[in-house]
């Protein structure tokens, strides 16, 4: 009988492993195409400011803030405190590919690919009545521009293996104004 007993047990136990795996894996794939879906070439807020020749942009993106934090947000009057473990917390980047071509019709190259392994925290925004954790990712060029013309095709990655690559068209100039 004892044997019977742990037997259902430990099958429960795994039957809600499963389950709990699944639900992960799904909330992965939903922030991976978010964050695909909302990725996007800047100019940085310096760069709008000062007007001038630069080799920094960015990659700003956005995802919904879980459940579980707009909550707090609410309860604590606008603000939360960071933990570094939220899922853009674990998410890196790896730029695969690009093209980039400024004013003067030459082929700029990456000084550095990025200044964090991770997607960087920017402020939390509404959009529609909906909280947003913005993200981005700070580019540095081996030469200047006023305006920035091409791609990048970048593999966004969960650690258990959820990947999605997208190609972000690059058309920015320095008298942008960022939304």
């Amino acid at each position: 009988m004892n044997k019977l007993f742990i037997a259902i047990l430990l099958l429960s136990i795994v039957a809600c492993g499963n389950k709990g795996a699944d639900y992960r894996s799904q909330e992965n794939e939903t922030f991976l195409a978010e964050i695909a879906q909302h990725a996007k070439a800047s100019i940085t807020d310096i760069t709008e400011l000062k007007r001038q020749p630069t080799n920094t942009f960015i990659i700003s993106t956005r995802c919904r803030l879980p459940d579980d934090l707009v909550e707090t947000y609410h309860t604590n009057n606008g603000s939360i405190i960071n933990t570094d473990d939220d899922i853009w917390d674990i998410a890196t980047y790896t730029i695969k590919n690009h093209e980039l071509i400024n004013e003067q019709n030459e082929k700029l190259q990456f000084k550095d690919i990025g200044n964090s392994p991770s997607l960087q925290e920017y402020a939390i925004e509404e959009y529609e009545t909906i909280l947003y954790q913005q993200l981005g990712i700070m580019l540095t060029l081996d030469k200047k521009f006023e305006k920035l013309d091409g791609f990048i095709e970048i593999v966004f990655e969960i650690p258990n293996g959820n990947k999605k690559e997208i190609r972000i068209p690059v058309d920015i100039s320095i008298q942008d104004t960022l939304e």
